[in-house]
Order: structure tokens, then sequence, then C-alpha cells
């Protein structure tokens, strides 16, 4: 078993992404929550890259997956040539072999791509089939489908709503995501000699 290190914009994307890749990699992989107490554009910063080498180490991670909400489409160049050079910076800083996963827009994006859970859950009866990489501010949109529920979403929820969502669903119906678990599962292979799937 190896050890992965996951960094993330905010403890609830890390918890979320444990929780939904220990679903198929966690016979293999121990998936470690990092630098928890630096959030959002604190990740910008040198003490966030100094933490994060000392953590990686401490944990004993092989490699880290950096991950970042785009905040924008995928047409939008400027804004992800930004996040590609941030993740460039911090991938150097802490020895070069870590994953970048980018979510387009948000990480509550991947929920789109397994929608009729989240239906089940809050009784909601958002449309399935969606591409979510085309849908703008998918947290607020969730939020407003939620408005009149008896259980209103927030983000705080997503440990829990990840825990339920289905990885193969999502890797179908996100290119994002696929291409992402694609690169994971090469890397898995290549220097662990671990064989997913």
């Amino acid at each position: 078993m190896i050890n992965v290190g996951l960094v993330g914009e905010d403890p609830n994307d890390t918890s979320s992404m444990n929780l939904l890749l220990s679903k198929e990699y966690g016979k293999t992989v121990r998936f470690r929550n990092l630098v928890r107490g630096i959030r959002g554009t604190q990740l910008d910063t040198l003490k966030f890259r100094n933490a994060l080498k000392i953590e990686l180490e401490k944990e004993r991670c092989e490699f880290a997956i950096f991950i970042r909400d785009l905040d924008a489409f995928s047409s939008q160049q400027d804004e992800v040539d930004k996040k590609k050079a941030w993740f460039k910076l911090s991938n150097e800083h802490c020895g070069g072999n870590h994953l970048f996963l980018l979510n387009i827009w948000e990480l509550e994006a991947l929920i789109f791509g397994d929608i009729e859970g989240f239906n089940y859950q809050y009784g909601t009866s958002i449309r399935p089939g969606r591409n979510p990489m085309h849908i703008k501010n998918p947290k607020e949109e969730l939020k407003n489908a939620t408005f009149k529920s008896k259980r209103k979403f927030e983000v705080s929820h997503c440990p829990e709503i990840f825990s339920k969502l289905d990885l193969k669903k999502i890797r179908s119906n996100c290119v994002n995501f696929r291409d992402f678990l694609n690169q994971f599962d090469e890397l898995l292979l290549a220097e662990y000699k671990i064989q997913m799937g």
C-alpha cells in the first residue's frame, strides 16, 4: 500500500475526494489529507509550498494530488494558464512527481456526473445527462435546486455526498475527471506496479 497526499483549497474538497477515490483505490492507496490549515489563495504562497513539502515527508507520501477549482470554463485559457503555472511552481518545489486535478468550474461539478444520487438524497429533480464541465457555478445551482427542499445543500455536505457518488458514473460522464483518473492509473502502474480495473 502506498500513501498519496491530497491538497486542496478547502478541507471539504480533500475529504470529498478522499472518500470518492477510496472506493476504487482504497485497497492499494491510502489517501492523506495534507496542509488542512491552509485554504484558498493561501495555496499561492511560499508558506504553503514549504508546509506541504514537510507534510509529504512526515506522512510518507509517494506523491500528492493537487486539487484546484478553475472558477471558469476550460475555454478561458488565461485562467487555465494561471492554474497550470501555480501547479508547475508547487510541483517543482515539492519534488516534481505530483498530479493535478483542475476542476472545471468547481469540485461540486462532479456531483452532476451522478446527479441521480444527489436527487435521491435531496428530493430534487435535477435533469441528468448534462456535461458537468459546462455548468457555471455548480455550487449555486445545487443550492438553488434545494431551496425549497426539506434538506438544503451546503458545501459542508460534500464529503457525505461524495461518499455516496458512483465513481464509475462520474468517470463516464465527466471527461476532465476521466482524463485525471487515466493519468492517476498510468502513474500507479508505471511507478508502483499497481494495476487498477
